[in-house]
């Protein structure tokens, strides 16, 4: 049962973030988490392993990813580490302007993707946006210009993150 409580206070800490303010905010969890890691930290490192891997589950199941060959690239999604890789690559091939909103669609179809199990092309346009009048077939400024579909996108962030050609 305290392996239980101490796996939800790892989460719930690492679910806020680590600011002065969520320290403040948090201060029981914050002294719990403290003491654990002062009593023996080599088990400290193992109870966040275990807590990060229990919230990656919990995080899958709550969106509804079916397991597939591509459901470990959630948990880079869910740590950020995916749209800001599409984040960089966009804003060194496309150009600084928009490559967050781009690379915030990528993630966004990505997921998409994961819960349909289909590949999705990032290809956006302006005809379901009422208020744009003209030229509705143009690129939306969130599509990105260097990343066809949704497995391209993974694919490309698989050849990164592994150092592979």
């Amino acid at each position: 049962m305290e392996f239980k409580n101490t796996l939800k206070d790892v989460m719930e800490a690492l679910v806020s973030g680590f600011d002065k303010k969520t320290i403040e905010e948090n201060q029981e969890i914050y002294i719990k988490l403290k003491a654990m890691y002062e009593k023996e930290p080599n088990y400290f490192i193992d109870v966040i392993e275990s807590a990060y891997h229990d919230f990656n589950t919990l995080i899958e199941n709550v969106i509804d990813i079916p397991p597939s060959d591509e459901q470990y690239i959630l948990e880079h999604i869910i740590t950020g580490l995916y749209k800001h890789f599409h984040t960089q690559r966009i804003e060194k091939l496309e150009g600084s302007v928009c490559c967050y909103d781009k690379s915030s669609y990528i993630e966004k179809m990505t997921l998409k993707a994961l819960r349909t199990q289909q590949n999705i092309s990032l290809f956006a346009d302006y005809k379901d946006i009422e208020r744009i009048k003209e030229n509705k077939e143009r690129q939306a400024y969130w599509s990105p210009t260097t990343v066809k579909d949704t497995d391209e996108a993974i694919n490309l962030f698989w050849k990164w993150y592994q150092i592979s050609e």
